[in-house]
């Protein structure tokens, strides 16, 4: 059984890990029926890459100059993207996927010649699970409630612009918790788990996030492998289950 010292550490990362996937897996679910698959990972690394160039333009930035800079940078790109989908549906998948490309190798090119490059560069695309803190768990937490609420009480959000809105505030979050990698996954391979199904079933593709993020947490721990990489391929295992599962009853 852990020890106290280990609980420090899984606590606060089983908490940001379950928040993602409450609100990722009814998000993802939307976001494949749009058709707009690389939107998460595009608004994910625009978002990233305002965290990296605050962090090089003030070295000790304040939290809320971060998050008003991914914030503001989130939101642009999710007003771009819906004009996209109005404008040029045929070419949005190209589009987005052209813009995630272009902010990745932006945040490369800033961190050129930044000592520890490499490093920051590990952190926005695989996280760091492990190192989240009650602080910053408390911080986002706020922005996960009131997108739940929003989310399943006032269908409406889940049209139009005010999707792209909520989509860009709550990847931003997430980002800077887990990682482009995870956010990735956790959108859309519960998305895929559940795809299938007759009906929307906006729970079990909670359920296909907690037992992810709940076994990729334990595997990491036990194995002592990181924690990103490993919940990305515990999330592509639950996913398949989900599907041998339909498969078999269906």
């Amino acid at each position: 059984m852990p020890g106290p010292e280990y609980l420090e550490i899984i606590l606060p990362a089983l908490a940001a890990g379950l928040m993602i996937a409450v609100l990722h897996g009814p998000l993802g679910i939307e976001v494949l029926r749009r058709g707009i698959i690389f939107i998460d990972l595009a608004i994910a690394q625009i978002a990233g890459l305002s965290v990296v160039l605050v962090n090089l333009w003030n070295h000790e930035p304040s939290w809320i100059l971060l998050q008003s800079a991914a914030v503001a940078s989130a939101l642009t790109a999710a007003a771009f993207f819906r004009w996209v989908e109005k404008e040029l549906p045929r070419e949005q998948e190209a589009i987005i996927g052209s813009c995630f490309i272009l902010a990745a190798s932006a945040a490369l090119l800033a961190l050129a010649d930044h000592p520890q490059g490499g490093e920051e560069i590990q952190h926005i695309l695989s996280g760091q699970i492990l190192f989240v803190s009650w602080t910053a768990v408390l911080s986002f937490l706020p922005v996960y409630i009131a997108a739940s609420v929003l989310w399943f009480c006032v269908p409406a959000v889940r049209q139009g612009v005010w999707f792209f809105v909520l989509f860009a505030l709550v990847v931003t979050a997430s980002v800077q918790l887990v990682g482009v990698y995870v956010v990735f996954a956790s959108l859309i391979l519960p998305a895929l788990a559940v795809n299938k199904f007759a009906t929307t079933h906006f729970g079990q593709a909670i359920l296909c996030g907690v037992i992810a993020v709940t076994s990729g947490l334990a595997l990491s721990i036990l194995a002592d492998w990181p924690a990103g990489p490993i919940m990305v391929f515990t999330y592509a295992g639950t996913m398949l289950a989900y599907r041998l599962s339909w498969r078999q009853w269906a």
